[in-house]
């Protein structure tokens, strides 16, 4: 071959060697660009997925703590109850104690029948009366408050006495209080408290 067929030759070749070159560096470009996206979404993806991944995990710890701290709340309201129930029995005892005192003292038993007969007369200032005491008692410390009444002993009174007219009663007794235990434990609780808050 002539170098005049050469040179055309050589000259396709070469044009068709840069075409293939150009051709691969637009692919390369193109793969690039596209590994570029795919690792750029890979990227997005894992960036969402360990977001997604920290608040869940947030989530839960903070459920636990909650559900930590509600426990220890419960086991503290519990606690303060066992307290205060301790205390409200330890008052009951003491609040009976110092009624049987009370009653068991001609002194203290008179001005407790004083008002009890007072509230008697204010409830009931027409008609007989019945008297329910405690059997030990003496009901003669009442007739000097009030005539002729008609008294029942009965064993289950321990102090204080329950007066009757007409289907109605005024209950002055230990027992009658013990009724009431719910709202007197609110006041005797409002009483330690107090004693408490000033000793």
């Amino acid at each position: 071959m002539s170098d005049d067929q050469s040179e055309p030759l050589q000259r396709i070749v070469q044009h068709i060697t840069q075409q293939q070159q150009q051709a691969c560096q637009q692919i390369l470009a193109e793969a690039r660009a596209t590994a570029a996206r795919i690792v750029a979404t890979a990227e997005a993806e894992a960036v969402r997925r360990t977001a997604a991944a920290q608040e869940a995990e947030e989530r839960r710890l903070a459920e636990a703590q909650a559900t930590v701290q509600a426990r220890q709340e419960t086991e503290d309201r519990q606690h303060r109850l066992q307290q205060t129930q301790a205390v409200l029995e330890q008052g009951w005892t003491l609040l009976l104690e110092q009624l049987a005192q009370r009653w068991a003292s001609a002194e203290h038993r008179a001005l407790w029948l004083a008002m009890l007969v007072r509230q008697a007369q204010q409830t009931f200032p027409l008609g007989d009366w019945t008297v329910q005491h405690p059997p030990a008692w003496d009901p003669e410390e009442l007739r000097l408050l009030h005539p002729d009444p008609r008294f029942d002993s009965d064993p289950h009174l321990t102090a204080g006495l329950r007066i009757g007219c007409r289907g109605a009663w005024l209950d002055g007794s230990v027992q009658g209080m013990m009724a009431n235990r719910r709202e007197l434990s609110a006041l005797l609780l409002a009483q330690l408290e107090k004693k408490e808050a000033y000793p």
